[in-house]
């Protein structure tokens, strides 16, 4: 009897530490679930790549979007203005995606490097009046995470001004990284020529047999 009390204290035993462990194992999760929400200041995008589901960017009166499909890739979306509203489709072309995913990943890591005040009135550094804007989507919801209005190139021509819609002052980025953005428009946003069709005659072809 004396044996088999033992016997079952030594398992109670174990079991209150495993649950003590289990709970201290969960505890640690949780924490590191919601640490990987956020992300240092020091980034431009406040979450982690893992968080975005689609990027939009607007260039020269150009609304183009891109997004994340159902397996996770990178396509691009079309030109969401309103004259190529009616034609524009999904356009997953395994082809660019690769493009698409560099260029993202590497704006993901943007960091910030200067804090520039901004004058009341005055628009020195472009952002008040962008030609580009940058708009990051979240995979769940139709709140953009980041809105950022894409001024002048500094002097030294190193940097770049931007302008985090909703922020109290401007700051400067690596300038590289809104060139890789515009360089990803302009491989995978230009439409390619139409094909003549298969059964168009050639030159002079019309006439013969007359």
């Amino acid at each position: 009897m004396n044996t088999r009390r033992k016997q079952l204290i030594l398992v109670w035993g174990l079991v209150a530490v495993l649950a003590v462990i289990i709970g201290v194992e969960e505890t640690r999760r949780a924490q590191q679930i919601e640490v990987s929400s956020t992300r240092s200041e020091k980034f431009l995008l406040p979450v982690p790549l893992e968080q975005i589901g689609a990027l939009e960017i607007l260039r020269k009166g150009q609304l183009h979007r891109f997004e994340r499909d159902e397996t996770g890739a990178w396509l691009y979306h079309g030109q969401q203005d309103e004259a190529n509203a009616a034609a524009h489709s999904h356009r997953a072309d395994p082809r660019v995606a690769s493009t698409i995913a560099q260029a993202i990943t590497m704006f993901s890591r943007t960091q910030k490097e200067q804090p520039i005040p901004l004058k009341p009135g005055q628009d020195e550094y472009g952002v008040s009046r962008p030609d580009i804007l940058v708009m990051a989507y979240p995979l769940k919801g139709n709140d953009p995470v980041l809105r950022l209005a894409v001024g002048t190139v500094s002097p030294d021509g190193y940097s770049r001004y931007v302008l985090p819609v909703g922020a109290n002052e401007a700051v400067t980025i690596a300038e590289y990284q809104i060139t890789n953005l515009v360089a990803m428009v302009d491989a995978v946003g230009q439409r390619p020529a139409a094909s003549p069709p298969a059964n168009t005659a050639p030159s002079g072809g019309a006439n013969r047999g007359r």
